[in-house]
């Protein structure tokens, strides 16, 4: 793409008249600015991208895209638009409409990332397959991650979050997704949308940008289980007890995998995949159905999933020689609590468990908070320590709250960890992950 075209394409004025040439990337962030970038001074909720526009002259970018003055003298040309945030879309659906890879978008309460790592570990085998990086699932990470498009992918892999109803609409009919996953309907951001009921309608908003597509969702999900085909999508069901193909059973967990028989097309295979916890099988399936309708072998998916890695934050089993570390803090919700306190009642060890609030749940968290405590408590073998001001009545016979992790930390140093199993959830606003780095440090 020329400088000319994008200026085109979002309906920008050229302070002055410039050369046409060749852009190489275009960049929101001037610490990842290279020579001949573009740059687009986004306007955010805690940072103005026209602070850093002297940083982004400085290290050389080829053309500024900006809705504000910019009063710096510089033979770089400006581009003036009205809303930078819109341009970046602009250029995203001008990405999407060159490169016309097949597109998938996953979204879901729990487990959108891990269905997203399985898939790309899965797809990966057969096609040249572009994701969505870490957490960019919103109207800018998506965007960052279509500019990176190229005639060599044919397929692009995205995640698809929300906060509030209309955010996945707004994506879908930027991406016009050719097949969307849904893995769930659960409590995260109640406190925004109110009931489970707008939870769904709000991740059902996934099929709002396609024409012709496919829908893969949980089948056994109660809500998901109720969505029907419709003119402009088909909808697959999936899952261990309500599945149109697949049929697992024999399933077994351990520490740190999860393995499982399945039936297809009248044979029987062993499927073993290094993920701790029975909660991902249905992610499991719901990549694998993907993948045999995007015309993958059997044995092939069943091979690639022997090769996965889960996701940082997300299940990841750490083995030391003193203890057992489970590290599940990336983010927490009711559903993805109970399914990790189920998993770790099967596990025969002691165990400490770190528990921080669960966030974004307004007027509902106290009583999610007071289901929690009540399951807690019937867990053996168990000592619960607890940061955070929703969990603070989390207290009584092996229950301890601390007002700081720092107070939790300096409490367990003096605490007996050895051949322990620690697990550690909670909302990513609560940065357990300072816990992990402490202990994973010294050990």
């Amino acid at each position: 793409m020329t400088i000319h075209t994008l200026a085109q394409i979002i309906h920008g004025k050229m302070e002055k008249v410039c050369p046409d040439k060749e852009i190489n990337q275009i960049q929101i962030d001037t610490r990842k600015l290279n020579e001949n970038d573009v740059y687009i001074a986004i306007v955010g909720k805690n940072l103005d991208g026209h602070d850093f526009i002297e940083d982004a002259i400085q290290k050389g970018a080829s053309l500024i895209v900006a809705s504000k003055p910019v009063s710096i003298e510089t033979e770089i040309p400006i581009l003036y638009v009205e809303d930078t945030m819109k341009s970046l879309e602009d250029l995203a659906v001008y990405y999407r409409k060159t490169y016309p890879a097949y597109t998938i978008a996953v979204t879901g309460s729990v487990g959108k990332t891990t269905t997203r790592e399985l898939l790309y570990t899965i797809l990966s085998t057969t096609y040249s397959v572009l994701k969505s990086e870490k957490n960019h699932n919103n109207h800018i990470g998506i965007p960052l991650t279509l500019f990176q498009l190229n005639e060599d992918y044919n397929i692009v892999l995205l995640e698809m979050g929300m906060n509030h109803l209309g955010e996945i609409e707004h994506l879908s009919k930027m991406v016009e997704p050719d097949l969307g996953v849904i893995t769930n309907i659960g409590t995260s951001h109640i406190g925004n949308l109110g009931s489970k009921k707008k939870i769904l309608q709000a991740k059902m908003e996934i099929v709002k940008g396609m024409e012709d597509g496919t829908l893969f969702v949980n089948g056994d999900d109660p809500y998901l289980r109720k969505i029907k085909s419709h003119n402009n999508y088909r909808v697959i069901h999936v899952g261990n007890k309500h599945s149109y193909y697949l049929q697992p059973f024999a399933i077994q967990e351990n520490l740190d995998s999860l393995s499982f028989k399945i039936k297809y097309q009248k044979e029987i295979y062993d499927v073993f995949v290094p993920i701790s916890g029975k909660q991902f099988l249905s992610n499991i399936l719901l990549a694998m159905e993907v993948a045999l309708y995007l015309h993958i072998d059997i044995q092939t998916i069943i091979e690639s999933l022997r090769n996965f890695k889960p996701f940082q934050e997300r299940m990841n089993v750490i083995q030391t020689d003193q203890f057992t570390f489970i590290d599940d803090c990336y983010n927490a919700s009711y559903e993805s609590c109970t399914s990790l306190f189920t998993f770790l009642n099967h596990q025969k060890k002691e165990k400490i468990i770190i528990l921080g609030d669960i966030l974004e749940l307004g007027n509902f968290s106290h009583k999610i908070h007071k289901k929690l405590k009540k399951q807690l408590q019937k867990m053996k073998h168990t000592t619960i320590l607890s940061v955070g001001e929703a969990t603070k009545s989390y207290t009584g016979k092996n229950m301890l709250h601390f007002d700081n992790i720092e107070s939790l930390i300096a409490y367990l140093i003096k605490m007996n960890t050895q051949n322990k199993l620690i697990a550690l959830k909670g909302s990513r606003g609560m940065h357990l992950e300072k816990v992990r780095q402490y202990f994973i440090k010294e050990s």
